[in-house]
């Protein structure tokens, strides 16, 4: 607990740091771009927080702004692809906590993700990067491929076209929401809000379903006379 509040105390020290710009185009000596470029890079934010930060803002066109976000959203995931076994398996050996927080980061994604990437693999990794909605993204992509054996450049090239489609995406939704009406925009927001609950919802029950049938034959294979022999 004590590593994880100092990782979000940091992050929150670099959101403040980033975000209290003015539109002037620098915040103590930085330009729009490499704000954009920086912002892309951290977790959770990535381009979802880039794009439109740099766009709405700060006032970059949203071709560079796309441009930027996504080359820093791709910065770091070679390293993430290279060094997240050997840098995790170091930490879990030097803290049971830290043990504990992977072996619960890692089952997690096993848990919510094994069936779709068994049969997709690459495609799967791809869009599941490239939809724009918290948990997903090139870190979690990365993540993901790390989990499920995904090999290095597979990996990367699947991250990098999901990319692509997610700042495609972003940038799209804030051109919409600059064209059309207010009230046409909430009821667009609100419509796919829906329909996001309702995929959710939906691969959630099939999850369970899924477990529950596991369990089911799990124990009639046990009951059976045969699994003794």
């Amino acid at each position: 607990m004590h590593i994880a509040t100092r990782i979000t105390e940091g992050l929150a020290r670099i959101r403040c740091w980033l975000f209290s710009a003015s539109i002037s185009g620098t915040v103590s000596g930085i330009p729009i771009w490499l704000r954009a470029f920086l912002i892309a890079m951290i977790p959770i934010l990535e381009l979802r927080g880039a794009i439109p930060l740099a766009h709405n803002t700060w006032g970059m066109s949203l071709p560079q702004a796309y441009m930027w976000a996504v080359i820093g959203n791709m910065i770091p995931i070679p390293f993430v692809l290279l060094f997240l076994e050997p840098v995790s398996e170091w930490l879990r050996k030097r803290s049971a906590h830290i043990d504990r927080f992977f072996t619960w980061l890692f089952e997690r994604t096993r848990r919510k993700h094994s069936k779709t990437f068994e049969k997709w693999r690459d495609v799967a990794l791809c869009i599941f990067v490239g939809i724009p909605l918290p948990g997903t993204g090139a870190w979690s992509g990365a993540l993901a491929a790390f989990v499920f054996d995904v090999p290095f450049w597979p990996a990367l090239i699947a991250i990098f076209g999901g990319v692509l489609l997610a700042g495609g995406a972003v940038t799209v939704v804030i051109l919409y929401f600059e064209t059309f009406p207010l009230w046409l925009t909430l009821l667009s927001a609100v419509l796919m809000a829906a329909i996001l609950l309702t995929v959710w919802l939906r691969g959630r029950r099939d999850r369970t379903a899924l477990d529950v049938e596991s369990e089911i034959a799990a124990a009639e294979a046990v009951a059976d006379p045969e699994f003794d022999d």
